[in-house]
């Protein structure tokens, strides 16, 4: 049921993404290009994850699946105050081996909120 002046939303659920990916509610001005600099991917990746997703049709509460880190690699958004020396001291990693996971990211403009992939520590710092 649904009152006078709003429309039933069909998009209300998260949809069920793979395991190598996470969900992402459309917001209000999003566009694919948008969504994959904010998440650090790629438009062409996140369309090959959604397939039949129109780019030119996204609905706000709509679900999409974005692509997560590789095998062997793990998320991580980056929180205020983060340096890549801070995070790689906290993972026991390099920076070089963040930077390597990561050849979009820009060192020294690390965006809250943005996704990067950290290796798995096989060889600990410590």
């Amino acid at each position: 049921m649904h009152h006078f002046g709003q429309m039933p939303s069909t998009n209300n659920f998260v949809r069920q993404c793979a395991e190598n990916q996470y969900p992402y509610i459309i917001q209000q001005g999003d566009t694919l290009f948008i969504i994959a600099y904010r998440l650090d991917t790629t438009v062409s990746s996140i369309l090959r994850t959604n397939r039949g997703l129109d780019p030119y049709n996204l609905q706000v509460g709509q679900s999409i699946c974005i692509p997560a880190c590789p095998p062997n690699h793990n998320a991580y958004i980056i929180q205020t105050g983060d340096t890549l020396w801070r995070i790689a001291q906290t993972h026991g990693v390099t920076i070089k081996s963040i930077l390597e996971a990561n050849p979009s990211v820009e060192p020294d403009y690390l965006r809250v909120g943005q996704r990067i992939c950290i290796p798995n520590c096989e060889v600990c710092l410590n």
